[in-house]
């Protein structure tokens, strides 16, 4: 890899995990269509997976103690199981439609937390166990469950920093059975070797930036920040990903 890409992808982990860290999501996003310019699929959301495990698990201990266990613990308990059918029973599904419905179930999700009785309901805590199990199936499928759980983990009974922290640790699983999935089918991380060497320093680097500005801010700004990260991730799932996709194909 060419010089000026390795700096790229330098760049771009710090200042994408520096993001999630203000504002929850958004970031492995946006990295994932950074290394995609530079890297192909097959080799990006693997070593991708690995420099979002070093940014949630700083994320985790940093926020250590904001940590939403009730949550945490159900949402836990199903997610391998998830995992697996991801990797056996779903793989070769229609991804595009997938990511359509992702996008418009967090708009409409959205929308309705502004609406009437909607606006104080919280997601039971006993739904976490089948959103691990289904998050579980799709981060495998389309590699793609932050704006689910972003919408879902909006709770009146937690904090800016519980919200990122607890987010952080679903990253945090999500991306170790990512990497132990692609280790079983035979990925080899050591030949990518050097990128990841780059790219995990400058991912925590970023992360404690982005833990700096958190601490800082207003919590009204960080819920507004949120929902605007969580639109944006949505449109481009329904417009780019899954019709503009569709349509180039």
């Amino acid at each position: 890899m060419a010089p000026l890409e390795i700096l790229l992808l330098f760049t771009a982990a710090f200042c994408t995990s520096a993001l999630t860290a203000v504002v929850g999501a958004g970031g492995g996003t946006a990295l994932i269509a950074i290394m995609l310019q530079v890297m192909s699929p097959a080799a990006a959301i693997p070593v991708h997976g690995v420099v979002q495990l070093a940014s949630n698990t700083t994320r985790v201990w940093l926020l250590w103690k904001h940590m939403a266990w009730p949550v945490i613990f159900r949402f836990a308990a199903f997610m391998p199981l998830g995992v697996w059918l991801g990797l056996e029973l779903f793989q070769g599904l229609p991804t595009e439609a997938i990511q359509i419905l992702i996008g418009c179930f967090v708009l409409i999700s959205l929308a309705a937390r502004q609406i009437g009785k909607w606006r104080e309901s919280d997601v039971p805590l006993w739904a976490f166990f089948p959103i691990g199990l289904v998050t579980g199936a799709l981060n495998m499928v389309v590699g793609v469950i932050a704006p689910i759980l972003g919408v879902l983990i909006i709770r009146k009974d937690l904090s800016k920093e519980a919200m990122v922290g607890t987010l952080g640790f679903f990253g945090f699983l999500g991306n170790l059975l990512k990497i132990a999935g692609f280790s079983l089918i035979g990925f080899s991380f050591i030949e990518f070797g050097p990128t990841i060497l780059f790219m995990v320093p400058a991912a925590i680097i970023g992360t404690r930036v982005g833990r700096a500005v958190l601490a800082k801010m207003d919590e009204r700004y960080f819920m507004l920040g949120f929902r605007i990260v969580l639109v944006g991730l949505a449109l481009k799932l329904i417009v780019v990903d899954g019709l503009g996709f569709a349509l180039s194909g």
